[in-house]
Parts: C-alpha cells; sequence; structure tokens
C-alpha cells in the first residue's frame, strides 16, 4: 500500500514506525507539513501524520491552519488516517475537539505507563514528549489516558495516540539534547531507552499492526 507520511517537523520523522511500515512491504512516500496539499490528503490510500514542536493551536503558521482544513475533509470523508502526538491532536481539532496547553503547566518526557487502556496493545510504557492536553471530540472512542490526558482515541477509520510508538532510543536522546537545561536527566532517559526500547519489540509492532486496522487500512 502507498502511504502520505506527513513530518510535521524535521526532529520528529517516522522512525520505528516508518521502518515497521516497510518491512511490511508499504511504500512510504514522506512529505513536510508545510508541503502537504489537499491533492495528496485527499488521494493517499492512507496518511500518518507525525509529530512537531508546535501546537494545533498555532494557526498564526499557515501551514499548520492549511493542514486543519486538509485533515477535516479526510475525516469527512472517512478516508484512513493515524495521527501520532501533534498528528493526533490535529485530528481531535479537525474533528471539533480541542487541544491546550497542560492546565498545570507540566511538560511529559520520557519513557510513561498509561493509567488506563481499552486494549492490552496500548499498555506502555511508551516515551512521551508533549505539554498539551487533548479534549477529543464527542464523537471520538477514548482506547488510552493518564494522568488526566487522553492518550489514545479513534474516530471513524481513525485513531490518534498521543505518545510516540515510533521514538527510537536516538530520537529520545535528540529531543533531550533540544529541552530547556535540566528538564531531562539524559543518563535516565538513555538507561530508560535502553531497557524498554528491545524489550518491547513486540510490543511495538502489535501496537502499529492494530493502528492499521483501527484506520481501516
Amino acid at each position: 500500500m502507498k502511504i502520505l507520511v506527513v513530518r510535521n517537523s524535521d526532529t520528529a520523522p517516522e522512525g520505528a514506525f516508518g521502518e515497521w511500515l516497510r518491512d511490511q512491504g508499504h511504500d512510504l512516500s514522506i512529505v513536510p507539513g508545510a508541503d502537504l496539499t489537499p491533492e495528496a490528503m485527499r488521494d493517499a490510500p492512507l496518511v500518518v501524520l507525525l509529530g512537531s514542536p508546535h501546537g494545533v493551536y498555532q494557526t498564526d503558521i499557515p501551514w499548520i491552519a492549511a493542514q486543519r482544513g486538509m485533515v477535516a475533509a479526510r475525516l469527512a470523508a472517512r478516508r484512513p488516517l493515524i495521527g501520532i502526538c501533534f498528528g493526533a491532536q490535529m485530528l481531535a481539532v479537525a474533528a471539533g475537539g480541542e487541544v491546550a496547553r497542560m492546565p498545570d503547566g507540566r511538560f511529559f518526557r520520557g519513557w510513561l505507563g498509561l493509567d488506563q487502556a481499552s486494549d492490552p496493545a496500548f499498555a506502555g510504557p511508551w516515551p512521551r514528549w508533549h505539554g498539551d492536553a487533548i479534549t477529543p471530540p464527542p464523537s471520538a472512542e477514548i482506547l488510552a489516558r493518564d494522568a488526566g490526558t487522553i492518550q489514545a482515541f479513534a474516530l471513524p477509520n481513525a485513531i490518534g495516540v498521543q505518545f510516540h510508538p515510533e521514538a527510537t532510543p536516538a530520537l529520545l536522546a535528540d529531543w533531550a539534547r533540544l529541552s530547556p537545561e535540566g528538564s531531562v536527566e539524559a543518563e535516565a532517559l538513555a538507561a530508560d531507552s535502553t531497557r524498554h526500547f528491545s524489550a518491547r519489540h513486540a510490543a511495538r509492532h502489535a501496537l502499529f499492526a492494530l493502528l492499521l486496522r483501527r484506520a481501516g487500512a
């Protein structure tokens, strides 16, 4: 299957998800978020929306405002969509939900578990790197929660996860280097990544397969 992967930041590529998709025989077309067109969004058999350090509420940034409209149109057509972190937030707002900074100012960084998961495939720990909270549209099916934040939800032919199953140890190390000084204990994060990434190989692949199924792809 041809899959359109929307990289909304050079710092947040498709990582382990992209590797798994290619191993399954899928053909990935990578496009920066700023270069996404309505035609590409409309015609792709499956679209994967990736992360970004921006917020989906920053509609003063032209490509973010444009992407919201394109995602809304694809959701209305019930064409398969997967969103990760910023991508999940984009699904939520495009469907009529809301996204805002965490009310208490928290920013989640590192490998974290989930308080509630509707399917064992969601059970953590997973890498998380966000300071925003999703209020999904009323029609959404909530699939996972943690610490007062929605971590996974589904819409018809669409699914979003706030955590980062695609993140490799190298990606997490890069994010740590880009974070404010003192906000991440780099050695502890590296130790967690060494312990969890290989141990969760099967869990990661099971989740990737679930994402495709729930997107209807």
